[in-house]
């Protein structure tokens, strides 16, 4: 189904099968999840209620830097992909 190796005989690098596998009409630049300055603007909201309208672009430009920074620092998207495809074996091999 797949080709083991490349055209020099040696086995496909990991780019090579991404490629590959984008042949396969999956886009490998669609954005699975985002985060949206609405999003962000929502849970302002939430959180000030009509007190939100006294923000000045300032304040809704350091808001987004620091839930930029927040999950720069926490969040491995690694775990949450391991997760995914944790699930996607299993329900694979079914």
């Amino acid at each position: 189904m797949f080709p083991q190796t490349s055209q020099k005989g040696d086995f496909m690098n990991h780019n090579e099968i991404i490629s590959h596998l984008s042949v396969l009409d999956v886009n490998p630049s669609e954005i699975i999840y985002s985060i949206t300055m609405e999003t962000i603007l929502s849970a302002i909201v939430q959180r000030l209620g009509e007190d939100a309208l006294t923000l000045s672009l300032e304040d809704l430009h350091l808001a987004r830097e620091e839930v930029k920074e927040a999950l720069n620092h926490n969040l491995d998207e690694r775990d949450y992909i391991d997760m995914g495809l944790d699930s996607w074996e299993i329900i694979r091999n079914l």
